[in-house]
């Protein structure tokens, strides 16, 4: 009886690590983010999977950015993502800063991306004509 007891334990803690939001469900997402040659510094990157939440990441001075996937887990759902980039994001003043990105890698974005396990490096160079 002990075995199949232990058996069962043993699985339950599989099950539980293997549940949605599993950092084995995220893969390492980083990159850089130039608009007509230029660092894009202060600029939102969100990856959107076809299911499932989306990753944010916001852009230093250097248009550097890293993915999180929650508060607590960096990354994004492995699998296919539309990529949106904006610089109208709220300021700490309350206002939108202008939106310097045009719609094409935003709301209208077409931009596809293959999230896949380990780490993921990308580079967007963007073009604001």
């Amino acid at each position: 009886m002990k075995a199949p007891i232990a058996f069962v334990v043993l699985a339950a803690l599989a099950v539980l690590g293997c549940g949605p939001g599993a950092n084995s469900d995220l893969g390492e997402v980083k990159g850089l983010v130039k608009l007509d040659g230029s660092p894009l510094p202060n600029a939102q990157v969100q990856f959107q999977p076809t299911q499932g939440r989306p990753s944010y990441g916001l852009t230093d001075a250097n248009g550097e950015f890293e993915l999180q996937y929650t508060g607590t887990a960096a990354g994004a759902l492995i699998g296919n993502h539309r990529v949106m980039v904006s610089t109208a994001i709220s300021q700490e003043n309350g206002q939108m800063a202008p939106e310097l990105v045009p719609a094409k890698y935003n709301s209208k974005s077409d931009l596809q991306k293959e999230v896949q396990p380990g780490v993921n490096e990308y580079e967007f160079d963007l073009v604001s004509r």
